[in-house]
């Protein structure tokens, strides 16, 4: 059957173009900065690498780029995009964007005048070489003089993988993250072995394994958490679970973990040092069930692994009535949206009674406020660790 078309009127229907959130200042007077977020940007030529912006007269941001000569391109991911959005529908001339939306202005390499957006996963300097008069829009064309990219995106071989950075993108009005990898460059044809090997370094093909209680609870936080969160390890032990917590929330996020044991604030502290992640976190020498005084809220997640410190004396675990009230105040600080997990592990005394607890707890949950799962290993006998999750909803 053939395929049927719709008449539309000639229009910039190009779609979905990236989020350009500008970062420019006036050259006269370079304390006059500005942020402007343009849809209309696109690279031209790669030798020298160069792009375009194209921006209206009566535009703030507009006289700012003619008189000094630079722009900066911050690429926005889902930390930014509302800000983005922000500084897309007000004018500069009402208000200082860049502090109504939180953002703060860095000095851009290679820039004399033109900041960048402190967080942004990757920025390009760009010095104008030419403008266009086209009618309703000026374009500028720029060459790039400078990239920097969010040390967090690069691997150790040096390699950016701009698709761990949550990027987004505008599709006719509206706002869209990036989704599943479908393929890379040359992928048409590729060789089968080379596309398996490339697509599971990308995470878009690897085989899905119901590991362990611990598994399921970082899977599900994967889905929640972002670089910038803020997330609270609730059960320190031997610094695993605080680990996965400081490298998914990244450098600008923050995590408070919670322990009474020295042995094991010792020990996560030198985990996370090892994996140059330490200053991300707050260890405290405390039980959970003060989490209300250290922690400030609202916090994107909180992780509970309940029993004993492995390695550790067997004879201190983690209690019920302790453990309640920190799951208690857990509830309180989380955010709308937020995720509550908590690994059980029974078979021995305190195990299963705290699994018992903990079961009734959040199946007495408001099911208008909260949403609760129980996921169990069902053929691995009945000492079996569960993982229970939480995500609050209002």
């Amino acid at each position: 059957m053939d395929m049927k078309y719709n008449d539309l009127s000639p229009s910039t229907l190009l779609s979905p173009v990236p989020v350009a959130l500008v970062s420019c200042a006036d050259g006269e007077d370079p304390s006059r900065q500005n942020l402007i977020t343009i849809a209309w940007a696109g690279t031209v030529n790669s030798e020298p690498p160069m792009v375009s912006i194209s921006v209206r007269k009566s535009r703030y941001s507009h006289d700012m780029i003619r008189s000094s000569g630079e722009f900066v391109i911050n690429l926005t991911d889902e930390k930014l995009c509302q800000a983005a959005d922000f500084c897309g529908v007000r004018s500069g001339r009402d208000l200082d964007k860049a502090a109504a939306a939180g953002l703060r202005l860095i000095p851009a390499k290679g820039m004399r005048f033109a900041p960048a957006v402190e967080g942004a996963p990757v920025y390009l300097s760009c010095r104008v070489i030419r403008v266009e008069e086209l009618g309703s829009h000026d374009l500028f064309l720029a060459e790039i003089t400078a990239v920097q990219a969010r040390a967090d995106l690069m691997d150790e071989r040096g390699g950016l993988h701009l698709e761990k950075a949550g990027l987004v993108g505008y599709n006719h009005g509206l706002y869209q993250r990036l989704g599943e990898v479908l393929g890379f460059f040359g992928w048409s044809v590729a060789r089968p072995e080379i596309f398996r090997r490339r697509m599971e370094e990308l995470g878009a093909e690897k085989g899905y394994e119901l590991k362990s209680a611990r598994f399921l609870a970082h899977d599900m936080l994967r889905q929640v958490l972002r670089p910038g969160d803020t997330a609270v390890d609730a059960t320190m032990g031997n610094g695993h679970d605080t680990l996965f917590l400081c490298e998914t929330v990244g450098p600008a996020g923050r995590v408070y973990a919670f322990d009474v044991q020295p042995q094991a604030l010792q020990a996560t502290e030198a985990r996370l040092r090892e994996n140059g992640v330490a200053d991300r976190a707050r260890l405290l020498l405390r039980g959970h069930e003060h989490m209300a005084e250290e922690v400030e809220g609202p916090v994107d997640a909180v992780l509970f692994n309940l029993g004993w410190l492995p390695g550790g004396d067997h004879r201190v675990t983690t209690r019920w009535e302790t453990t309640r009230a920190a799951l208690e105040t857990a509830l309180r600080l989380l955010r709308a949206g937020g995720l509550l997990t908590v690994c059980a592990y029974p078979g021995h005394a305190e195990g299963d009674r705290e699994r018992k607890e903990l079961v009734s707890f959040l199946s007495a949950l408001d099911n208008r406020k909260y949403n609760v799962l129980r996921q169990s290993f069902l053929n691995a006998g009945p000492g079996a660790p569960e993982c229970l999750a939480v995500q609050k909803m209002r």
